[in-house]
């Protein structure tokens, strides 16, 4: 626990420190001068230059003040007197810039507003700033034209030269934001001019622009950072570049923004610049200033911009809205192994900090306390509140300066011995949980101290007496989100005292954003609120029927009677995908829930896996309260963007064919068949490998066991073969650097076929190794000698040309209609398989392969039983039912498409071709059926409803049946249709395709693949009956008729 002060002995020499040493900050800067005056300057010195641009929209400082000079004149003629609050209802537009300094040249502050709020909202603002006119556009006008005059920012206004007139000052008020109140209602933050302008003009070293910058502003107009991002560019004649919200939204499309624009100066809300680290850290290396704050800065995003994309500088930015956006910064030029967090510096230009005690006094550096700040930032006060400005903003009885003021931030500092101030949290969050007061942000401290996590956030709700409390985190790349919950508590109870410790510790894929980017608290308190009060410890009993049913599916599904309580956590116990969709065919049976719901349930557990949380899901099932039951929808688009600057090198000279071969997926069925085929039949020289272990010989036993297990001998590759231990989900697959570097340098090809294969999962919880493992496939292809990039795709990305009316396709065809594609799996392929196409585009050399169904071998028709198509064979054998449907048995044996892809890969140039690896002789369902009965076995075809009904109920009352994890397929609806996601692939709606490059790729090979006759489907059932995996029939009376 932080106390709040920790009184220490304060000596003269701290006091010197502190108050004359690290606060010396005065600067010379335009004091006398407004926002305005220095715009103005600007636009008659530059005229031409542009000033402001969004999009294809570009406006000069010239073209900007004359727009700002008339609609200025028509203020001050429509009545705008100085001191004067104007709404700004605009959003982050050319427009919006414009109108904020029209209502700073009017002598106005100008109020922001965003569109977006509810207008209850926004005219209660109105009402508190007692703002009687509004600059806004003819589309948001009638949110608040009952309650306020309207100025259209579109007019055409005459230049009078009125507003020329207007004497404004640097105390007069520039603008007002209104910020969250602890006691629910906003307050309004009165900022003068002198607030901005000691910021961003000839001020501090670290923050100062020049003509030659340009500065993308990426925050909202409401945010008091957008004063700091647009006057620090329009006061120093550089270019404001307005991002647009879809450019924030995908790594790809901001990166390519500050390449377009030659950004040089950037601000990002922590949450935003987190993420950013996370998928492109690289992309900050082209910037001269790296700005990031509004919230705590991950010590582990820090780390991974200055090893992968240093900025000229990056500074960790902190400042109240009371005082002007900014008011210490730290330049970030590594971080020691062991911190925990990001100091937050020094006092910006014409600022002052101080650590204070609780009874006023300084405190002495290392010691906690409140930070107060002050200096030419600090506001005038809280609009229309006069007792809570004068508690929060003080006279300054600290420094030398009596005549000045101090605002109280609420915030808990310490200044470290060599004067850098380090932030410990919010002294308001504080809260006492049984008894015993506790800081929140200590404990986030220590959960992001973790190894696994990137960002997290600890509340106590405010329901009840605040006895418990509730975390959230985000994983980082390739950590187990399914273990890390039970770890984190593990992690937390040596460090922390047990009240201390949250229960539930809950993995999330990010947290909520406010519209200023920083974590949404409030709306994580609601959710706790609404899932009601959380176990004191993680084997409380369940204490409704819901979870004691709950808790009871637990133990039948995992095989275990005890221990588990409210908040155990499914996948710490021991479960899997396989059991996550029994689990929800048993919660259907238990609670009377439609078959539509299985993979909405497997979803629900995803996502809240403790026995509470879970419960809370279905019981919202049980009363039709169930809200946004799909997925969280995926902008495709943005998801496969490759970023357009990546070069590759020249594919010229490539080896005629793969000595040294990256192998990924090598103990996958197919995988292990591509890595015999490749030393045995293509003669590699060398495979690496890389295979799920920690260690190289424990790779090396789990690959002889997965080739024993498929019919193959491991020895006779084994001296070809090294086993690289990797994870396809984490940067660089788990290795260092130089590993990295060095596995890239020693190879010539790529052969890309890991993946995790689910049905039941959504995109989402199979992107980081499905599509994140090709991205970092692709970065491994820029290392070293040219190489060729083979990726194994599926026939089931073209699904969703079917759905779209597309009745062919042929294997250049671009793909499309990822958004109808309806399962998470083949999604991810489709987003992978664009990716590698646009790599191709920028000089990789390409081949792509679309097996269809990976079948048996030739000889013995050894197979994976884990699949779809094993279940149905198995399901129809032992239920005696068949569906009566058109479903294409397009087999392709796994030995033969292993041999076609390995000669292609020797023997073909990559020129950025599809291959369709189908069966051209295939067959239907119904001779699946006869083969059956021809060996014994009693089957009856029905309706395609009849069948799907029995099945559901089947499978819900035994969810061991081999078709449970698979019937949400046949039940669930595809996107933008009526029909179910399987129906998709039946004869008549997926769409017939080509085969021509694949045909040519294996010309010479004397390859022939078989056909799907009674001889193939024969060899298969024999060897579900010799493996086990099928009863021989029982023999009976005169066969069923069809």
């Amino acid at each position: 626990m932080t106390p709040i002060s920790d009184t220490r002995e304060f000596s003269p020499q701290d006091h010197h420190a502190q108050v004359r040493r690290w606060n010396a900050t005065v600067t010379a800067y335009p004091r006398e001068a407004s926002v305005s005056d220095l715009f103005i300057r600007q636009a008659k010195a530059r005229p031409g230059a542009v000033a402001v641009c969004q999009g294809r929209e570009r406006v000069t400082y010239g073209e900007l003040d004359d727009r700002v000079g008339r609609l200025a004149d028509h203020l001050v003629a429509s009545g705008v007197k100085p001191g004067d609050v104007v709404g700004v209802l605009l959003e982050r537009s050319v427009a919006c810039v414009a109108a904020v300094l029209a209502v700073l040249r009017a002598g106005g502050a100008y109020l922001p507003l965003d569109p977006h709020y509810p207008r209850q909202h926004l005219l209660q603002l109105l009402k508190d700033a007692q703002a009687g006119l509004v600059v806004t556009s003819a589309g948001h006008q009638e949110l608040v034209a009952e309650h306020a005059r309207v100025a259209d920012i579109h007019a055409a206004f005459d230049r009078t030269g009125a507003s020329d007139k207007v004497q404004v000052g640097q105390d007069d008020p520039a603008y007002v934001i209104f910020t969250s109140g602890s006691t629910g209602v906003p307050k309004g933050v009165v900022v003068p001019h002198r607030g901005p302008v000691r910021l961003v003009c000839q001020g501090d070293e670290r923050l100062r622009l020049t003509p030659r910058d340009v500065l993308l502003a990426t925050t909202s107009p409401t945010f008091d950072v957008s004063c700091f991002e647009w006057f620090a560019a329009l006061l120093n004649g550089a270019r404001l570049v307005l991002a647009e919200v879809d450019t924030l939204l995908a790594a790809d499309a901001l990166e390519d923004v500050l390449g377009s624009e030659r950004v040089s100066v950037m601000w990002l809300s922590a949450g935003l610049f987190h993420q950013m680290a996370k998928v492109r850290p690289e992309m900050f290396a082209r910037l001269r200033c790296l700005i990031a704050g509004g919230d705590a800065l991950s010590p582990e995003a820090v780390r991974r911009v200055l090893a992968h994309g240093r900025p000229g500088v990056l500074l960790n930015g902190y400042g109240p809205t009371e005082n002007s956006s900014l008011s210490t910064v730290h330049a970030m030029t590594g971080l020691a192994a062991d911190a925990e967090t990001v100091p937050i510096g020094t006092p910006v230009a014409n600022s002052t900090a101080y650590v204070v005690r609780t009874d006023g006094t300084l405190a002495a550096p290392g010691e906690t306390g409140e930070l107060w700040v002050g200096g030419d930032g600090v506001a005038l006060g809280y609009l229309g509140d006069e007792e809570l400005t004068a508690e929060r903003f003080v006279p300054d009885h600290l420094g030398p300066d009596a005549s000045g003021r101090l605002y109280r931030t609420g915030d808990l500092a310490r200044w470290r011995p060599d004067g850098v101030l380090e932030f410990l949290g919010r002294r308001d969050r504080q809260v006492k949980v049984r008894g015993y007061r506790i800081e929140l942000d200590e404990i986030e401290v220590h959960l992001s101290a973790h190894e696994s996590v990137r960002e997290t956030a600890v509340i106590a709700p405010r329901g009840g007496d605040h006895d418990r409390l509730v975390a959230w985190v985000t994983p980082q790349p390739g950590a187990d989100g399914a273990e890390l919950s039970w770890r984190l508590r593990e992690f937390l109870r040596d460090r922390l005292p047990v009240f201390m410790v949250p229960n539930p510790i809950l993995v999330r894929d990010r947290l909520p954003l406010t519209r200023a980017g920083k974590i949404d608290r409030d709306r994580l308190a609601q959710d706790a609120d609404r899932h009601g009060s959380a176990a004191s410890t993680g084997t409380q009993a369940a204490s409704t029927p819901v979870e004691a049913a709950v808790a009871e599916l637990w133990a039948e599904i995992l095989g275990i009677s005890e221990g588990i309580g409210r908040d155990t956590d499914f996948f710490a116990l021991g479960g899997h995908s396989l059991q996550a969709t029994r689990l929800a065919a048993r919660c259907r049976a238990r609670f009377d829930l439609a078959p539509e719901h299985s993979r909405y349930l497997i979803r629900a557990l995803l996502a809240n896996p403790t026995v509470r949380t879970f419960a809370a899901r279905v019981e919202e099932l049980t009363t039709a309260a169930a809200q946004d039951t799909d997925e969280q929808a995926v902008d495709f688009e943005a998801v496969s963007r490759l970023d357009a600057h990546l070069s590759f090198p020249t594919a010229a000279g490539l080896p005629p064919r793969g000595r040294r071969v990256v192998l990924s997926g090598a103990t996958g069925f197919l995988g292990t068949y591509l890595l015999d085929a490749l030393v045995r039949d293509q003669a590699a020289a060398q495979v690496y490998c890389l295979v799920r272990a920690h260690s190289e010989a424990e790779g090396r036993q789990r690959l002889a066991a997965r080739m024993r297990r498929y019919g193959l001998d491991f020895q006779a590759v084994s001296k070809h073969v090294t086993v690289v231990p990797a994870d396809l989900a984490a940067p660089r697959f788990g290795l260092d650097p130089a590993a990295f570097q060095a596995l890239g340098e020693g190879s010539d090809t790529l052969l890309h076929g890991g993946s995790r294969v689910n049905f039941a999962y959504p995109y989402a919880a199979l992107q980081a190794i499905n599509v994140g493992g090709t991205r970092t496939m692709l970065d491994l292809a820029r290392i070293g000698p040219a190489k060729a990039f083979h990726y194994v795709s599926s026939i089931a990305v073209i699904a969703g040309f079917g759905i779209a009316g597309v009745r062919h396709v042929e294997e250049d065809t671009p793909l499309r209609f990822a958004e109808r594609i309806s399962l998470g799996y083949p999604e991810t392929k489709w987003v992978a398989e664009r990716l590698v196409a646009q790599a191709a585009q920028q000089g990789l050399a390409v081949a792509i392969h679309r097996p269809y169904e990976i079948t048996g071998t030739r000889e013995g028709g050894v197979w994976n039983t884990d699949t779809m198509m094993c279940a149905l064979f198995r399901s129809i054998a032992e239920t005696g039912l068949a569906p009566d449907i058109e479903l294409p048995l397009d087999f392709v044996p796994v030995d033969y498409t292993a041999q076609a892809i390995a000669h292609i890969l020797a023997h073909r140039p990559a020129r950025g071709h599809v291959h369709h690896i189908t069966n051209p002789r295939d067959g239907r369902l119904r001779l699946l059926t006869e083969r059956l009965r021809a060996r014994g076995y009693r089957v009856r075809t029905v309706p395609y409803d009849e069948w799907v009904a029995f099945m559901a109920d089947l499978t819900a009352a035994d969810p061991s049946q081999p078709m449970a994890p698979f019937m949400p397929m046949f039940i669930e609806p595809a996107r933008q249709s009526e029909i179910s996601v399987k129906e998709m692939y039946f004869a008549g709606t997926f769409p017939t395709f080509g085969r021509t490059n694949f045909e040519a790729g294996i010309d010479g090979s004397g390859l022939s693949c078989p056909p799907v006759d009674a001889a193939m489907l024969d060899s298969y059932i024999d060897y579900f009956i010799d493996s086990g995996f099928l009863q021989p029939p029982v023999p009976a009376g005169p066969s069923i008729p069809a």
